[in-house]
């Protein structure tokens, strides 16, 4: 009853018009749609919902919550309410162990907005409302592809947030990000320099996509992250690593 609750609220006629082969009207119609749930107080909290209960098979319309979530917490996060940043962090929490039930994982163009909405996530509640945040990540997932896969999607997200030199950011968005980085140096980049090892002993012969993007991530955080921590013994051992960052 709670999904057929969720749904109703949905404008269903303005869904219609995700489908890239909707007419123009149905087009127009979903536009004006997406623009009143950004704007609105708390109508962007049936988004949020159908994402956690799983509301919609249609790609289109998962893409277009995320998408709408994502604005909340980029450019209103300051202005919700508690229970209202809780509710994104829960939202996530669910949507994410949804995943990991899944036979099937999800389209990649919802894998990597889904990672950039948790890096938003992360960017704004790290530093104050949700210090545990990779650990409840990588306590949820263990070691399931699924969930694994997005965990590293998320890791990559946040760097280029968070690291990326190309991007320009404002003063106070500068201090932010070294505030950030210090934090995870202090608190948490062992451990995820610990799953990575665990990602690429444990997939390294089964799911050669997870090696390769547990790769990249490693080569990504590399450039900021205590060097002795990915060059040492194991990483000699472990010839992936020791072959993409430490030159015979």
């Amino acid at each position: 009853m709670a999904c057929q609750s969720v749904a109703a609220i949905m404008d269903e006629q303005a869904l219609l018009g995700l489908n890239p082969n909707a007419d123009a009207r149905y087009r127009q119609r979903a536009m004006a749609y997406f623009e009143q749930l950004k704007e609105s107080q708390d109508a962007w909290e049936v988004c949020a919902q159908a994402l956690a209960k799983g509301v919609y098979s249609d790609d289109h319309v998962k893409f277009f919550c995320f998408q709408v979530l994502e604005h909340q917490i980029k450019f209103r996060h300051s202005g919700l309410s508690g229970a209202q940043q809780q509710l994104i962090r829960e939202t996530l929490m669910k949507w994410l162990q949804m995943q990991l039930m899944n036979t099937q994982p999800e389209k990649v163009f919802i894998r990597n907005k889904a990672a950039q909405v948790f890096a938003l996530t992360f960017i704004m509640e790290y530093l104050t409302l949700w210090p545990k945040f990779f650990f409840d990540i990588l306590s949820l997932v263990g070691v399931n592809p699924h969930g694994v896969d997005i965990y590293l999607r998320t890791l990559m997200a946040i760097d280029a947030e968070v690291v990326d030199r190309d991007i320009l950011h404002a003063p106070e968005d500068t201090r932010r990000n070294t505030l950030i980085k210090d934090t995870m140096r202090e608190q948490c980049i062992p451990s995820l320099v610990e799953s990575w090892f665990h990602i690429l002993q444990t997939y390294q012969q089964t799911h050669p996509e997870l090696t390769c993007q547990c790769l990249e991530v490693v080569g990504a955080y590399v450039s900021w992250i205590e060097l002795s921590l990915i060059a040492n013994e194991r990483s000699v051992a472990f010839s992936p690593v020791h072959h993409w960052f430490i030159p015979d």
